[in-house]
C-alpha cells in the first residue's frame, strides 16, 4: 500500500475522485441490496408508522416515519421506497466527514477517514431504515457546522448547528449527548471559552429546542410517554452481576461494527489526544473527541446495569473514525510496513464482513439458525398470500396479532406492499399504538384472523376461536417460523379493555 504521509505524495487512491467513486459504488450496492431484500422487524414497524404520520411515537422520535413516507412517495410501497433515504444519507455522512477532516486536519486524513468509515459493517448496514441513519447524519452535520465556525469564525454557523441539533433530536434522543459534548469543547480551552461571548452560541440552544418543540409538545400531551419509555433504560438499582458480560458485549459490538483494528486505533487516539494535547496535530481533534466523550462515558456506565446494543453508538463513529485515522497516519512514518499491513487487514475485514452480510441477506448461503438476523427479511410476501387466502375462505375482515410489534409491522407492511385492504391490528400494548386513530373493533368487522406462534386458542380475548390453518414463513433454503391462525369473534371484556383506541 502506497505511503500516505504527506499531501504532496498523496496516492491516487486517496484523491477525491477515487474516494467519491468508492462511496458512490457502495451506495449503489446498498440500494441494490435494499431493493432485493425484505424488511427487518423494526423496519416493518416503522413503515406502519409512516402510514399515519405524527410528531411523536412511543418508541422513538418521528423522523424515521417521515423519512420512510418520503421514500414511499417517490418510489412506491416497496422495500426500496422504505430504504431510499437511509441509503442516500451515507453520501451526506461521507461528505461531512470529508469536510470536517479537511477543515480541522488535512485532505489525506479526511480521505482515509471516509474510506475507513464506509468500509465497515456499521456503514454497510446503513440501508436498513431505523432511527440511526438520520441520527448519524444530524450528529455529524452539527460537528461539521462547528468545524466551519472554528476555521471561518463566522458565528452564524452556530445557528446552523442549532437547527441541525434540533433535527437530530427528531431522529433519536441519543443526539442529546451532543449538548454536553459541545459544552465541554468550549469550556476546556481558554480561547474557546471566549466564544461564549457570541450571542449566536447561546441562540443555538433555543433554536434547537424550537425545532424540537413539536416532539416536546406531543410528549407533554401524553404524560411524557416517549421520554419516559426511553428514560427507563437509564434507571438502575445497582450493579448488574453480569457487568463483565455486558462490558464484553459493549466492546465486542463496537469491534464487530467498526472492525477491531479501527476500534483499537480510535481508543489509542483518544488516549494520545490527552497525552499530547499541546501538539497541534492532536489538538485538532478537540471537536470530535470532546463531542463524543459524554456519550462514550454514559454508555460505558450503562454496562454496569444493562446491555448496550451495538447500534447505540453509531452516531459517534463518523467523528471517531477521524480520531482513528489520525492515529494511523501518526504511526505511519515510524512503522510504514506494519501500518500498511494493518490498514490492508482493516479494509479487507470490513469489506469482507459487509459483503458476507449482503450475501447472507440475498442468498442465505449459511445456515446460522436463530443467530441469523437476516432471516427477519424473508418470507413475509408468502405469509401475506396465505393469510389473504384464509381470510377470503373464512370471511375474515382483518388480521389480529398480540404482544409482537415486529410481527404486526411486518404483516402490515406485507399487506401494504401487496395493495391489500385487509387491516392488521395488534390487540394489546395500547401505548405503542397511540398513533392510530380511535377505532372500534366492531367497526373493523367480525370475524377476524388471529395470528400467533402459540397453538393455544386466544380464549381470554375471544369467546369464539377456531383453528383454521397454519402458515409458515420461509425463505431461502430453510423454513423459518410457523404460525397458528384462528378465526375469532365474540370479543371479551378483556379484549375491549386492551384494544388500542
Amino acid at each position: 500500500m502506497a505511503p500516505v504521509t504527506r499531501d504532496s505524495e498523496q496516492p491516487v487512491w486517496l484523491g477525491l475522485p477515487a474516494v467519491a467513486a468508492v462511496v458512490i459504488l457502495l451506495t449503489l450496492l446498498k440500494l441494490y441490496v435494499g431493493a432485493r431484500s425484505g424488511l427487518v422487524f423494526d423496519e416493518g414497524y416503522y413503515t406502519f408508522w409512516s402510514e399515519r404520520l405524527a410528531v411523536g411515537y412511543l418508541d422513538h422520535p418521528p423522523a424515521v416515519a417521515w423519512m420512510i413516507a418520503a421514500g414511499r412517495g417517490l418510489l412506491g410501497d416497496n422495500s426500496l421506497g422504505v430504504r431510499l433515504f437511509a441509503s442516500l444519507f451515507g453520501l451526506g455522512i461521507s461528505a461531512a466527514i470529508w469536510r470536517i477532516g479537511t477543515l480541522l486536519i488535512d485532505r489525506r486524513t479526511a480521505a482515509l477517514a471516509v474510506l475507513l468509515y464506509n468500509l465497515t459493517p456499521a456503514a454497510g448496514l446503513g440501508f436498513i431504515t431505523t432511527p440511526d441513519p438520520p441520527s448519524v447524519l444530524c450528529w455529524v452535520a452539527v460537528t461539521w457546522a462547528i468545524a466551519e465556525f472554528t476555521v471561518s469564525r463566522r458565528a452564524d454557523w452556530w445557528l446552523v448547528a442549532g437547527v441541525l441539533a434540533g433535527l437530530g433530536l427528531w431522529s433519536k434522543y441519543t443526539d442529546a449527548f451532543l449538548a454536553p459534548g459541545l459544552l465541554l469543547f468550549l469550556l476546556v480551552n481558554r480561547e474557546r471559552r471566549g466564544w461564549l461571548k457570541l450571542w449566536q452560541v447561546w441562540a443555538a440552544i433555543p433554536l434547537a429546542l424550537l425545532v424540537f418543540s413539536p416532539v416536546i409538545w406531543w410528549n407533554a400531551q401524553r404524560d411524557w410517554a416517549s421520554f419516559r419509555f426511553q428514560g427507563q433504560r437509564t434507571v438502575t438499582d445497582g450493579i448488574d452481576p453480569h457487568f463483565f458480560g455486558n462490558f464484553g458485549d459493549y466492546l465486542g459490538g463496537q469491534a464487530l461494527y467498526m472492525v477491531p483494528i479501527l476500534l483499537l486505533f480510535t481508543l489509542g487516539g483518544i488516549v494520545l489526544f490527552f497525552r499530547k494535547r499541546n501538539d497541534p496535530r492532536w489538538s485538532s481533534l478537540a471537536l470530535p473527541v470532546w463531542t463524543t466523550l459524554p456519550a462514550l462515558a454514559y454508555f460505558t456506565f450503562h454496562t454496569l446495569h444493562a446491555r448496550v446494543e451495538a447500534n447505540w453508538l453509531i452516531p459517534l463513529w463518523p467523528s471517531l473514525a477521524l480520531v482513528g485515522t489520525v492515529t494511523v497516519l501518526a504511526l505511519w512514518d515510524r512503522r510504514p510496513r506494519l501500518m500498511g499491513a494493518l490498514l490492508a487487514v482493516q479494509v479487507a475485514l470490513g469489506l469482507g464482513l459487509m459483503l458476507t452480510l449482503y450475501a447472507q441477506t440475498l442468498w442465505q448461503p449459511f445456515n446460522l439458525g436463530g443467530a441469523d438476523r437476516t432471516s427477519e427479511t424473508r418470507g413475509w410476501a408468502g405469509m401475506e398470500h396465505d393469510l389473504s387466502g384464509l381470510a377470503a375462505a373464512n370471511g375474515a375482515h382483518w388480521i389480529a396479532t398480540s404482544a409482537n410489534f415486529g410481527l404486526t409491522g411486518e404483516l402490515a407492511s406485507a399487506f401494504l406492499f401487496a395493495k391489500s385492504r385487509l387491516p392488521v391490528r395488534q390487540i394489546d400494548e395500547a401505548p405503542r399504538w397511540g398513533f392510530l386513530p380511535p377505532t372500534s373493533p366492531d367497526a373493523l368487522g367480525w370475524p377476524a384472523l388471529f395470528v400467533s406462534q402459540s397453538a393455544d386458542p386466544p380464549s381470554a380475548s375471544f369467546g369464539q376461536a377456531k383453528l383454521v390453518g397454519t402458515v409458515t414463513r420461509s425463505g431461502g433454503k430453510w423454513p423459518l417460523e410457523s404460525y397458528s391462525v384462528f378465526l375469532v369473534s365474540a370479543p371479551t371484556a378483556k379484549f375491549r379493555a386492551d384494544f388500542p383506541g
